[in-house]
């Protein structure tokens, strides 16, 4: 019985020293692998968060603000890796002017002007509603007098994108520098 103890003992002993050696050498891979996948995604997250402040798709929180992300995506070329520009796969109706800032375009749906962000969405005691958007190159347009609405706060909209329906006219209002402009001066504007 002792015989077969100190046998038991010694398969201990070098499954022991082997499993250490093997152990060791695993170690350091699972350190390099480790490694790694640590700095691609650190290299995900600082990406997304380059394409986010360049294309100012949501808005971040004052902390991640801070690293000034802005300088550091004018030389990286994301316009050309990732194609970012839109093209319209359909035309957008056009509006047609009723008087004032009042417009019809054919349909009863009201569709964004041109690309940009949701400012804020504004909803009335008298059920109507009104969209806010940014649009990329600073121009504020309103559409008001909707009667209902499919977009949301800080949501990127593209042109042509439908931003709910109406019942006999939709009012559109253009503001740059915080001064009102004409309808055909808003496009002019976007239209550079």
């Amino acid at each position: 019985m002792s015989d077969l103890n100190d046998v038991r003992k010694r398969i201990r002993k070098r499954r022991g020293t082997q499993a250490t050696e093997k152990e060791h050498s695993f170690s350091l891979f699972r350190l390099f692998y480790h490694t790694v996948m640590l700095a691609m995604g650190i290299c995900v997250v600082v990406l997304a968060l380059m394409l986010n402040a360049k294309l100012k798709l949501i808005e971040m929180p004052a902390y991640i603000q801070n690293f000034k992300l802005d300088s550091l995506t004018q030389w990286i070329p994301f316009d050309n890796w990732f194609s970012l520009k839109e093209e319209a796969v359909s035309a957008a109706p056009a509006y047609t002017p009723i008087k004032d800032n009042q417009y019809q375009n054919g349909t009863n749906s009201a569709y964004a002007v041109f690309n940009g962000v949701v400012l804020h969405v504004q909803r009335s005691d008298s059920r109507e509603c009104s969209v806010s958007l940014k649009q990329d190159n600073g121009v504020v347009t309103t559409y008001g007098h909707l009667k209902e609405v499919n977009v949301k706060a800080d949501e990127r909209i593209l042109k042509g994108k439908m931003l709910g329906t109406y019942e006999n006219h939709i009012t559109i209002d253009f503001l740059k520098d915080n001064k009102e402009i004409s309808y055909e001066k808003g496009l002019a504007e976007n239209s550079v």
